[in-house]
């Protein structure tokens, strides 16, 4: 038996749906249904009654619903006595960021926390949003930096606005649309892209802003690394929307940068797993995010918090 088994058993009891399980921790319906599966097996019980419409408990499932929850919150309150008895100068801290933080200029803020904080032990974990996002919720990593999912049932997480963007095209200098100071995006509804990989936040988000333009986009290729998209895009294998700030990150004179009429936007935040008393070591690592905010995006306010789908 596994932690994170205790887990799923609790998300897939409070949605009695594996499928809305799945959705919330960010994981694939059959390796959920196999993880419940595998658990039921090593205990010799059924959890669950399962049928066409959902998933009910059984009265062994009831039983192992109420010492999970137990167990689950108990090993949350060690954590947080632990790094109340430390007083923030001992202890591990696991960051999950995106690939691309450093292009949006949020590395300084990690290494500025970790100077103020030095007996800290800090651990960063480089993924796509919607894995870190899974990771949060079964409380692997203590925060997150990413874009949030628009796919996922976000009720367990606070997010706290760090970066606010828009899309931009992104083209070889040579394309008819280069020279073009705005488009609408249905313009290029006929072009293949270069997509982001499915496992991150800007994933959803392209895919939506180009059906929001009325189109399906023909997916050359998706590619989770910025820097091979460019060359991609400078090969003319396809064009790419990226958010402003990492396209104008790109110095290479054959790239082209379009701006969007009404341009889908692309958030950046803080995001944190939602506890009855937070730990004092994410507290600080959020206080201090949104004061790093002020300091160098005095546009952007931290004042905005939501915990909704809409972000």
């Amino acid at each position: 038996m596994e932690l994170h088994q205790l887990q799923y058993v609790v998300v897939v009891a409070k949605h009695q749906n594996f499928t809305r399980a799945a959705e919330e921790i960010c994981l694939s319906q059959p390796s959920l249904s196999q993880q419940i599966t595998k658990l039921e097996e090593e205990l010799g019980v059924k959890l669950f009654e399962r049928n066409t419409r959902n998933v009910l408990l059984t009265s062994a499932g009831q039983t192992f619903l109420e010492h999970a929850t137990r167990i689950l919150s108990e090993i949350e309150q060690i954590h947080r006595s632990m790094q109340e008895h430390t007083g923030l100068l001992k202890g591990k801290f696991i960051i999950g960021i995106t690939p691309v933080i450093g292009k949006l200029k949020l590395s300084a803020l990690i290494t500025s926390f970790q100077r103020t904080h030095t007996g800290l032990d800090i651990h960063i974990v480089e993924g796509g949003s919607c894995v870190l996002f899974e990771q949060l919720c079964l409380s692997k990593i203590d925060v997150a930096i990413l874009t949030p999912p628009i796919n996922q049932d976000v009720n367990l997480v606070d997010f706290y606005p760090l970066i606010d963007d828009e899309l931009v095209l992104v083209t070889h200098s040579s394309h008819p649309l280069a020279v073009k100071g705005i488009i609408d995006l249905s313009e290029v509804s006929a072009e293949k892209f270069i997509f982001p990989n499915n496992t991150t936040g800007a994933y959803s988000i392209t895919m939506q802003a180009c059906h929001n333009a009325g189109f399906e986009p023909k997916i050359a290729c998706e590619c989770s690394q910025v820097e091979t998209a460019m060359d991609l895009i400078k090969d003319r294998v396809g064009i790419a929307l990226y958010s402003s700030r990492v396209a104008y990150s790109n110095t290479n004179p054959d790239i082209s940068i379009v701006r969007l009429i009404n341009p889908p936007r692309k958030p950046t935040v803080l995001a944190i797993r939602k506890r009855p008393h937070q730990l004092p070591a994410i507290t600080a690592f959020r206080d201090f995010s949104l004061k790093h905010i002020i300091a160098y995006e005095p546009s952007i306010s931290p004042s905005y918090h939501s915990s909704s789908n809409t972000i």
